[in-house]
């Protein structure tokens, strides 16, 4: 197989075994014969740093081509942007927001030999409450539903961050379970002060909206 050209991955901010550093987007990379740079995501720099020491252990141990792995840090865009543009670079991983996946995907496609970007960028995951079974177990779906989007406080890609239902009385039966459940749930902590603070950021904002 012909190596296609370095995959540049970025490092999510959650999850920084499964999806980060030694994820999975590094080992399609690596399984499809191409050579994997990694920005560690500032969130978990140490721990990516720790992974990356173990991977360039294995490339040794296994004889591999040197350069088939890198690993590099920075908090800048200007990083990733370098990452992106560069003219080696032939594709590019990412899991995390909307507005950071769509900024490497649009210097992706601006560069004189555009590349693909094969991003998990936000999720809405929506559920559809039909009146039939809110009839008979609006408090049971309310309470599976609090835990759901509550789920490490609210940080999962599987959050179901959308609700569409019939108006009528099983819904609002619905609404108001889950209301008395989201208040029984304890408080927790954001993973990284980045998202603790995007989190702060977009509730003024939308408190404002309704003011």
């Amino acid at each position: 197989m012909v190596p296609l050209g370095p995959v540049v991955v970025f490092g999510a901010s959650n999850f920084p075994f499964a999806y980060s550093t030694a994820g999975g987007d590094t080992a399609c990379a690596l399984a499809a014969g191409c050579p994997v740079i990694v920005k560690g995501h500032p969130a978990h720099a140490g721990t990516s740093e720790i992974v990356a020491g173990i991977i360039l252990q294995a490339v040794q141990q296994l004889n591999l081509p040197e350069g088939v792995f890198a690993h590099v840090q920075g908090a800048s865009f200007e990083v990733g942007k370098a990452l992106v543009t560069h003219p080696y670079t032939k594709a590019v991983g990412f899991t995390g927001s909307y507005g950071g996946g769509k900024a490497l995907f649009d210097w992706a496609n601006q560069r004189k030999e555009p590349i693909p970007v094969f991003a998990e960028m936000g999720s809405i995951n929506p559920v559809w409450l039909l009146p039939g079974k809110l009839q008979t177990a609006a408090a049971d779906i309310a309470r599976m539903y609090a835990g759901s989007i509550t789920l490490g406080v609210g940080q999962f890609c599987t959050n179901p961050g959308l609700i569409i239902g019939i108006e009528g009385e099983p819904l609002q039966q619905f609404i108001t379970a889950l209301g008395q459940e989201i208040k029984q749930i304890a408080p927790g902590t954001m993973l990284h002060p980045g998202i603790a603070k995007a989190y702060a950021e977009k509730r003024r904002l939308r408190y404002r909206s309704k003011r």
